[in-house]
C-alpha cells in the first residue's frame, strides 16, 4: 500500500507545481498589463483649427496640442495669401490620439503672369476678338453700351488696360458700342 501513497503524493505534488506554476503565470500577465497599459496609453486631444494661419504659426498649434504638421500639398489660391493653410485634416475639434500628424494644404498665393496686353480701343470686334487670339489671352466679358461720339462695334475700353501687366487671369473684358443713342 505504500506504493499507493507514493503515487498520491507524486499527483498531489505535481497538482500543486502546475496550479502554482499557473498562478505565477496569471499574475505576472496581470502585473504587465496594468504596466504596459500605461505606459502606451497616448491620451486624446482637440485639433486645434489651423486654417488661415502662416504655417510657422499653425505648427506652433498644433505642436501646444500634442500633435505632428504635415504639408501634404501646395496649391496656388486667389483669397488666401502666401505660406498661409487653406485645408487640415482632420478638421478641427475632431479629437485624435496625441503624437498624430496633421495633414495640412498651403497656399502659394496668387497665380500671377507677365502678359502683354494689346490696345483694343478704336478696333472693331472682329479685330480685337483676332488679336486677343493672337495674343493668346480669352475673350472674356463683352458688355455693350450706346456711345454718342464712337460707331457701332467699335470697342471703347478695356480691362484690363493694353500693355506689359501682371495678372493672373488671361482673361480681357471689353466695352463695346451699339452706336449712337
Amino acid at each position: 500500500m505504500d506504493w499507493i501513497g507514493k503515487i498520491f503524493r507524486f499527483i498531489f505534488k505535481s497538482f500543486l507545481t502546475t496550479t502554482f506554476i499557473i498562478f505565477v503565470v496569471i499574475a505576472g500577465a496581470t502585473c504587465a498589463f496594468l504596466v504596459f497599459q500605461n505606459m502606451f496609453d497616448v491620451s486624446d486631444t482637440i485639433v486645434p483649427s489651423v486654417i488661415g494661419d502662416e504655417i510657422n504659426v499653425a505648427q506652433e498649434k498644433l505642436y501646444d496640442a500634442g500633435l505632428k504638421i504635415y504639408v501634404s500639398g501646395e496649391e496656388f489660391n486667389e483669397r488666401v495669401s502666401r505660406n498661409k493653410i487653406i485645408a487640415q485634416d482632420p478638421a478641427s475639434g475632431a479629437k485624435v490620439k496625441k503624437n498624430r500628424e496633421i495633414y495640412v494644404v498651403v497656399s502659394k498665393g496668387s497665380k500671377v503672369i507677365a502678359l502683354t496686353i494689346p490696345d483694343l480701343k478704336n478696333k472693331e470686334i472682329k479685330e480685337a476678338t483676332a488679336l486677343i487670339e493672337e495674343y493668346d489671352l480669352i475673350l472674356g466679358r463683352i458688355t455693350y453700351t450706346n456711345h454718342f461720339s464712337v460707331p457701332k462695334d467699335m470697342v471703347i475700353a478695356q480691362t484690363p488696360e493694353p500693355g506689359n501687366v501682371k495678372i493672373n487671369s488671361k482673361e480681357v473684358n471689353l466695352l463695346v458700342s451699339k452706336g449712337t443713342y
